[in-house]
Parts: structure tokens; sequence; C-alpha cells
């Protein structure tokens, strides 16, 4: 659940300046480019960049609820494979063809260990779950198994579905046989879960109430020079640059200078970390 945590506050103060900045910016260079670098000018674009900023931010609003339903069903989907992994295997079968329901118009005949046997579009079919942790790779012998158990209850096609990633040799041995298997990986899975089963408001306060880990130095050190950071650094120090050039004053090229560096020095990361995997 580690990626679904919001931005710390430092993260979301700096989002919100930098798109201050960015719209402040370019009403700036609007009417210094028609009028010349004057107080006027300035006054004026600042005053377009407010209303650049409030449009922007109207514009988003329109679509926060359809974000916060997004990801309700995402933390859901998640919340629901990881109680799959606990249920009984016939119980847990049933629970994921009912997921399928909304994409696959599975009709359901009887259950078996671990799976469902049933028609779809007038063919015999088997949806069959494998449901371990992600940490876990899908191996070859599991799929041998499934493909013996549906040669065994004599059926043409097999929908398999998936709580943890297949492996490469996993996914070869797929191709190489002549059974019909329609793979469900663990994301298409997962959001399949959360359209039934959206995250309710105490699992996001509970996901909300989790305590940050404690960072020493070089932890802070690596979330600090980290690669993702790289694009927003260059685009803090352009825009803190530009600013410095259009009103000359001293307060811009500091926290410019210090941006790209840092942008420089996140760079130089990547690259090592790239040189030194290879």
């Amino acid at each position: 659940m580690q990626k679904y945590k919001q931005k710390t506050p430092i993260a979301s103060v700096t989002d919100k300046l930098l798109r201050a900045i960015v719209a402040s910016g370019i009403g700036i260079a609007w009417f210094v480019y028609l009028w010349g670098l004057s107080l006027p000018a300035l006054t004026a674009g600042f005053a377009m960049g407010g209303l650049i900023w409030l449009c922007a931010r109207l514009f988003s609003k329109k679509s926060v609820e359809k974000r916060e339903l997004q990801m309700r069903r995402m933390i859901g989907g998640e919340i629901a494979l990881n109680k799959l992994l606990l249920l009984p295997p016939r119980h847990a079968a049933f629970q994921a063809t009912i997921w399928l329901l909304p994409k696959e118009s599975v009709q359901m005949v009887k259950a078996i260990e671990w799976g469902i046997l049933g028609t779809l579009d007038d063919k015999e079919v088997m949806v069959r779950l494998i449901a371990q942790h992600e940490s876990m790779p899908i191996n070859v012998q599991q799929i041998i198994t499934v493909i013996k158990e549906t040669r065994e209850h004599k059926v043409e096609s097999c929908i398999l579905c998936l709580t943890a990633p297949l492996s490469r040799d996993a996914a070869q041995y797929l191709e190489t046989s002549d059974l019909s298997v329609r793979i469900v990986q663990r994301e298409e899975l997962m959001l399949l879960a959360g359209l039934s089963a959206p995250a309710t408001d105490e699992d996001l306060s509970k996901l909300a109430r989790k305590k940050h880990t404690h960072r020493n130095a070089k932890q802070w050190l690596d979330m600090v020079l980290s690669p993702t950071r790289c694009k927003r650094y260059f685009w803090f120090g352009m825009g803190l640059g530009l600013l410095a050039l259009l009103t000359g004053q001293w307060v811009y090229p500091i926290p410019a200078a210090i941006c790209l560096a840092l942008f420089a020095a996140s760079k130089a990361k990547e690259f090592h970390l790239e040189h030194k995997k290879a």
C-alpha cells in the first residue's frame, strides 16, 4: 500500500508553488513582451498569472471525483486480492469468477478445487485461480498443473486468474501449449475486484493513519536525489531562472542555482545506477 500514500506536505507545497510560478511566468512574459519591462507590466503579468492559476484549479476540480473513484477502485482491488489469499479454495475461485462477470459472461455450472466449471459463448470453460503472494512469481509447474486439470475436465478453454506475476518461463510455456488459455494478470484482476469492492472511507482512513518510517541520513539523501525528481528540479530551476531574468531580483538566482544543482546531482546518480547495472 506504500504507493497509495499521499504526497508529503513538502511535495504538495512545491507542486503548488511550481504551478503558481509557471502561471505567473506566462503572464509576466506576455505583458513584458507587449509593454516592455516596467512595473505596470509586472503587475498585469502577476494578475494574469493568478487568473490562469485559478482557471487551472477550477479545471482540475472537475476531475477530482473521477480520480477519487479510480483510486478507491485501485486500493479496494488490492485489499480484495490480499483477502482472497486467505479464503478457502472453492470460495476464492468463486469470488474471482464473480469479479470476471462484468467482462466475461461466464455461466457457472460446478465448483471445483481452485476453479469453476461453466460455459462461455456456448462453449465449456474452466475458470482457474492461482492465489499466492505477489512476491512469488507463477512458475512452469503450476501452469502444467492447470493444463492437466483442464484436460481432465475435458473443457475447451481456460480462464486463468493470477494474483502474482507470471514468470518468463511460464509465459513461454503457455505460448507453446495447444490449449486455449486466457490469462487475467494481477493488475487486471485487481481492477475488476475494485469495480465490485471500491475502498471505503474507513479503508482510506486506515491508510492515512499509517505512520511514516523514520529515515536515516542516507535514506534522506537517496530520496532527495531520486532520479524521479529530475524533471521537477529542472523546471523549478528554469522557472526561477526565468523570473530572475525578467525581474532582475537577486532573490531568484540562488534557489534557481540550487534546483539546477539538484537536477545535475540526480542525473549523475541516475547515470551511475544505470552504469552499475550494466
